[in-house]
């Protein structure tokens, strides 16, 4: 980011650009906020889908059509989940997968043959890596975000296809039916076992990543942009990347999961034109390159994917361009924070059951359309 500030600073000269650093929960309630008392940032950073709808919804996101074609927006990623009624609100800026980043040599010293590709060989293996002393399964519940990881890498499991997501979303298909709560059944067989750390939710998201980085740990939930982090800790090649072993009835049980991440123009902006330059720089080539450098995957059509080097990164890519979008990008926030998110704490602390999860999730649905009923329109509407 630096880089290219500095670079469209360079061919600006009466420009200054600045930028802010916001931590994960800042995102959600920064930006409308501003927005709203009219001092919004030019581009704003987003997630996909619903995080960003819910934003061009309120008015808060300019569209991008008055800047860019048509032929530019597919090239940079500008998603059907990032569009509503012909009009795009943001761009790509880079993808990834969701899955679950592993020692290699940990699972060797423990006799685990290969990376396990069924539920059976999952909990197999992480028997044996419990035998041996070390944690099968790291995570970190506190700040609640490993909820929503967990339902996105989990959830598909037991469905057919993406409009399963969609209809889940509005209720034609309940949360509360024991086919679309075994996620929550599995990830508590995970803890009941004794897998997962016992810590659990005493730890955040990277705190409990970092055990894998210092041993202690077989497998810990990732996202692929922390695995050069995770090779500096324990060595380039010992890094092993997979989807979450299947165990759902769906059709898509065992589809790996990705997602893009994104930025859009403020509609308070006074200065949109530049803005949409900005955009255009970060989708050039040579910066499309710079993230690569860095070990993320640039979102954009014409990224030469001839240049990945070392088996996982392959293993990503593969997963990006063959995987299933981040499931949350569509399910209302008020299900994924109360059910997803409060909801896994509330798990491995034994105060809830999966059941009660899967009722909790369909009773804040009803509630989220009941006091929603233009967003409900929306999203509908956004769906068809």
């Amino acid at each position: 980011v630096d880089e290219t500030v500095k670079i469209f600073q360079e061919e600006h000269p009466n420009v200054t650009v600045t930028t802010t650093l916001q931590a994960t929960e800042n995102v959600f309630s920064d930006f409308p906020t501003a927005s709203a008392a009219g001092n919004p940032p030019d581009l704003q950073y987003m997630w996909n889908g619903v995080y960003c709808m819910d934003w061009a919804w309120q008015g808060h996101v300019e569209p991008l059509n008055a800047y860019f074609t048509d032929e530019e927006l597919d090239m940079m990623y500008s998603l059907p989940l990032t569009s509503f009624e012909g009009k795009a609100y943001r761009v790509g800026w880079y993808s990834f997968a969701f899955g679950w980043a592993y020692n290699k040599s940990m699972l060797e010293e423990c006799g685990v043959a290969s990376e396990p590709k069924t539920w059976d060989q999952w909990l197999d293996a992480c028997e044996k890596i419990k035998a041996k002393g070390y944690t099968p399964i790291s995570l970190g519940a506190k700040d609640k975000l490993v909820g929503d990881w967990l339902q996105a890498v989990f959830g598909y499991q037991q469905l057919d296809t993406y409009g399963d997501v969609l209809r889940l979303s509005t209720g034609e298909l309940r949360w509360d039916d024991p086919k679309y709560y075994e996620h929550w059944v599995k990830i508590k067989e995970l803890w009941d076992k004794g897998y997962i750390n016992s810590d659990v939710n005493s730890l955040d998201l990277y705190q409990g990543q970092e055990m894998l980085f210092k041993g202690e740990s077989a497998f810990t939930i990732a996202v692929g942009s922390i695995i050069p982090a995770i090779e500096e800790a324990i060595g380039v090649g010992n890094v092993g990347y997979m989807t979450t072993p299947a165990f759902g009835i769906g059709k898509l049980a065992g589809t790996p999961t990705m997602d893009v991440q994104g930025i859009g123009i403020a509609s308070g902006s006074a200065n949109k034109e530049l803005a949409a330059e900005f955009l255009r720089l970060m989708h050039r080539k040579d910066r499309l390159d710079a993230i690569y450098a860095l070990g993320g995957f640039p979102a954009n059509r014409s990224f030469d994917s001839s240049q990945i080097e070392g088996d996982v990164y392959k293993v990503m890519w593969d997963m990006i361009q063959n995987g299933i979008v981040y499931m949350s990008d569509v399910v209302p926030y008020a299900v994924t924070d109360g059910a997803a998110n409060s909801g896994c704490q509330q798990l491995f602390a034994g105060q809830s059951t999966p059941e009660d999860l899967g009722k909790e999730a369909q009773r804040l649905l009803e509630e989220w359309k009941s006091q929603n009923p233009d967003m409900l329109e929306n999203y509908v509407n956004w769906m068809k």
